[in-house]
């Protein structure tokens, strides 16, 4: 049985995959299914993917992403990171999540803010691209 605090970092990272479903690209979000990803307990942590809706064990394996996980290795990387934080509480990372994802300078720091704000990541600040002169790519 997960702890009060394990159920209440899920229901944050649930949350913050919402957000991130909502601007941009919409990652974790399937229009055609009317869907969102979500974790969930069972009797163990379980990630529900929003294309399949499969339960999927979100574990790294070693060698490549789970069966019933429809998005590609940046997101099953994101999805075992925040596994680990909902399991330990330890900060996650949000690597990546640029422009590479398809979000906006504004959408990623709603993102990293909101992801601060529940404790995933210490810092809003990232590697965002500027150009020569500061300017945003």
């Amino acid at each position: 049985m997960p702890t009060a605090e394990q159920l209440k970092r899920m229901n944050d990272i649930n949350d913050l995959i919402k957000l991130i479903a909502s601007i941009d690209h919409r990652t974790f979000y399937r229009k055609s299914k009317d869907r969102i990803a979500y974790f969930r307990f069972k009797k163990k942590l379980f990630f529900v993917d929003d294309y399949t809706g499969s339960d999927v064990y979100p574990y790294e394996l070693g060698y490549g992403r789970a069966n019933g996980f429809s998005h590609g290795g940046n997101m099953w990387q994101l999805v075992n990171s925040f596994r680990k934080f909902i399991i330990t509480g330890k900060y996650g990372e949000l690597r990546d999540y640029k422009e590479i994802w398809a979000y906006s300078y504004e959408g990623c720091m709603k993102i990293r803010q909101k992801a601060k704000e529940i404790g995933f990541i210490e810092s809003v600040d990232y590697p965002y691209s500027f150009d020569e002169w500061g300017k945003l790519n």
